[in-house]
C-alpha cells in the first residue's frame, strides 16, 4: 500500500495552492495524495494553474482510492471573497482549518506526513507562532526542533521564532546537550547513517577563546563535550562564518544553528528552491518548502513550484525511511 500524505492549501490569498497544482502531476503515482482545502479555494485555482488535473472530492481519507489521481479533502467554508495578495484574518482562519483538518488526520494515523504550503502569520494573528510550533502543540510534543534539509547538508534550529536577544537568552549547556541528543536520534529515526554533527558558533570567530564573547566556553564546548564522550559524532563550536560551506562541500553532514537566521540565510543562498523544513520530534513526518505566501505574485501563474516540489518529495522520502 502506497503512504498517504496530505497537503494544506496554507494562505488562500497565496502562492501555495498554486505551487501543489504545478508540482503535484509528477508525484500522483508515488502515494496518495490528500489536499486540505475547500471548494471555492481549489476551483479558482485550479481552473487558473492546472484545469487538466486529475482529482477527486473525499468526505474522509479512508475513502482514498488506488486512482492516480488528487484526493480533495473538503473542510468547510468559503474563500470565494478573498482575493489574491490580500492580508486578512478571513484568509488566516481558513488557513487554520486547513492545518487543523490535517493535524487531527495525522494524530489519528490515517495519513503518515503533512506538506504545508506557507500561511501569513499576520493573518492569522496574535499568538500563532508558526506552523512548527502549531503542530507541536497539537501533538503534545515535549521536544521538537525546526530543521532545514538541503541536498548536501541539514540544519536545526536551536531556537525559532524569536528576538535575537530572547534566543539568545534561551540557550544554556543543559539545552544544548538535549538538542544534540535529540538531533542524532531524529537523524536515527529517519536511517540516515552519516550523522556527523557540527555546533555553530555564536560570536564571532567562535569567541575567540574569550575575546569576544563566553558563550562558546561556558554553554556551547560543555555541551560537546559531554555528547562526544556518550558516543555522538559531534564537535564544536566552529567558526559561523565559514562553518556552512564546510557542511555544503561535505565535511559535515547537520549544523546546529543558535539563532533562525544564522541557519537559514546560507541554507536559502546555498539551496534556495531546493530546501525543505523539516519538523523534528513529531509523530508523523511534516515538511514545508523553505519560502513564504508571496503575496505580490499570487494569483498571477509566476511562482515556482520547485519548493514545493522539494518538500513533496523530501516527505516521500521520510515516510519511506522512518
Amino acid at each position: 500500500m502506497p503512504p498517504t500524505i496530505g497537503i494544506t492549501t496554507g494562505d488562500p490569498a497565496g502562492i501555495g495552492l498554486e505551487t501543489v497544482l504545478k508540482a503535484i502531476p509528477s508525484l500522483l503515482t508515488s502515494a496518495r495524495w490528500v489536499l486540505f482545502t475547500d471548494r471555492s479555494v481549489f476551483q479558482r485555482n485550479a481552473e487558473l494553474f492546472n484545469p487538466n488535473l486529475k482529482y477527486r472530492w473525499i468526505r474522509t481519507v479512508e475513502e482514498c482510492g488506488d486512482e492516480n489521481v488528487l484526493f480533495l479533502l473538503d473542510v468547510g467554508g468559503d474563500s470565494s471573497e478573498i482575493l489574491f495578495g490580500s492580508t486578512n484574518a478571513a484568509a488566516g482562519q481558513r488557513a487554520i482549518a486547513y492545518l487543523e483538518a490535517a493535524s487531527h488526520a495525522a494524530m489519528g494515523r490515517k495519513i503518515q506526513a503533512i506538506v504545508t504550503a506557507p500561511v501569513s502569520k499576520e493573518a492569522i494573528g496574535p499568538g500563532f507562532k508558526g506552523q512548527t510550533e502549531f503542530f507541536a502543540s497539537r501533538a503534545g510534543c515535549a521536544q521538537f526542533a525546526m530543521a532545514f534539509f538541503t541536498p548536501t547538508f541539514k540544519v536545526v534550529l536551536a531556537t525559532i521564532h524569536l528576538a535575537l536577544r530572547d534566543a539568545l537568552n534561551r540557550i544554556s549547556v543543559q539545552h544544548y546537550i538535549d538538542l544534540i541528543r535529540f538531533t542524532d536520534s531524529e537523524l536515527r529515526r529517519f536511517k540516515f547513517d552519516r550523522r556527523r554533527i557540527a555546533v555553530a558558533g555564536i560570536n564571532p570567530h567562535a569567541g575567540e577563546n574569550g575575546m569576544f564573547g563566553r558563550e562558546e566556553i561556558e554553554v556551547l564546548r560543555p555541551a560537546v563535550d559531554i555528547c562526544a564522550a556518550e558516543g555522538l559524532t559531534v564537535s564544536g563550536p566552529h567558526s559561523a562564518d565559514s562553518l556552512y560551506f564546510r557542511a555544503h562541500t561535505g565535511e559535515f553532514d547537520v549544523v546546529i544553528a543558535p539563532y533562525h537566521d544564522q541557519g537559514l540565510i546560507p541554507v536559502k543562498l546555498v539551496a534556495h528552491g531546493q530546501a525543505t523544513n523539516v519538523t523534528l520530534g513529531l509523530p508523523y513526518v511534516r515538511t514545508s518548502p523553505d519560502h513564504g505566501t508571496a503575496f505580490p505574485i499570487a494569483g498571477q501563474g509566476l511562482a515556482d513550484p520547485s519548493g514545493m516540489d522539494a518538500a513533496l518529495r523530501c516527505a516521500l522520502d521520510l515516510v519511506v525511511r522512518a
